[in-house]
């Protein structure tokens, strides 16, 4: 059997697969790990076995490329293993010691060893066009809104000097009211002891027409994003069972004309 087959056989292996698969998590385990403040023998340990497992990802990396060839780079998902392997082998030690922190760009590579987060990136990536929009509408909306807490809160006040004294203020109150962190009790009931019960009305039509109703467009976006994913990706695994068969059909009939031919040649 030829090397190259061999490295192919090794790489699609289940098995083999699997124990890298193993091995990010692992690596990802140590790397958290490293952080806290360890003993020297342990923090030793930790450093061996993260190379160990580097040697180990990098033969991986080579079974494959040997394995495929120039095909490997075709595939986004190879493309990605690839340059986060490179990244990692940046020294980690001395002068360069900062880095070190790119080590944990090899836990990304559970995206690209699991097919169903590759589907979840893959519809991520498809629904940028759709989020960018969205949040260029929610920008739009949280301009006028912001516009409007500046004049009719911004002098009212202390709490309105400090929350709605400018514009930039008023935009990032107004982001932390969007997101319901301490916006009721942090700044909705100061603004409205300040300026009265109407001042509810803002803040109750601003949380509906963004936290409520944009979450929802967000949602709506990557669902339909990831059911078109699956819609796709059922189509072709019909395509190739549909392509399989026909290549059956053609065998059992080239088989059988050649069984007719032979029979006539005997005659």
């Amino acid at each position: 059997m030829k090397f190259k087959q061999k490295c192919y056989d090794c790489a699609e292996n289940a098995r083999f697969q699997n124990f890298i698969l193993l091995l990010i998590v692992i690596n990802a385990v140590l790397i958290g790990i490293d952080t806290f403040e360890l003993n020297s023998n342990i923090k030793k340990f930790i450093d061996v076995a993260d190379t160990l497992v580097m040697y180990v990802f990098i033969v991986e990396l080579l079974i494959r490329l040997v394995a495929h060839g120039m095909k490997f780079f075709n595939d986004g998902w190879n493309n990605f293993d690839f340059v986060i392997i490179v990244i990692s082998l940046a020294p980690s030690s001395g002068a360069f010691n900062v880095f070190r922190v790119f080590r944990v760009f090899r836990a990304l590579r559970l995206v690209s060893s699991m097919p169903e987060m590759q589907r979840m990136v893959e519809a991520m990536i498809r629904s940028l066009r759709g989020i960018a929009a969205i949040s260029w509408l929610l920008c739009i909306v949280v301009y006028v809104f912001s516009v409007m807490g500046t004049i009719l809160f911004g002098g009212g006040g202390e709490n309105g000097d400090l929350y709605f004294g400018n514009l930039g203020l008023s935009a990032y109150s107004l982001f932390q009211i969007m997101t319901l962190e301490s916006w009721s009790n942090g700044i909705a009931r100061l603004i409205i002891e300040e300026q009265g019960w109407w001042a509810a009305a803002f803040f109750m039509t601003f949380i509906i027409s963004t936290s409520f109703t944009f979450l929802n467009m967000f949602i709506a976006v990557f669902t339909n994003t990831m059911a078109a994913v699956d819609i796709e990706e059922n189509d072709e695994q019909q395509v190739s069972k549909f392509h399989e068969e026909i290549m059956e059909e053609l065998s059992e009939i080239k088989a059988k004309l050649h069984d007719l031919n032979a029979n006539f040649e005997s005659d």
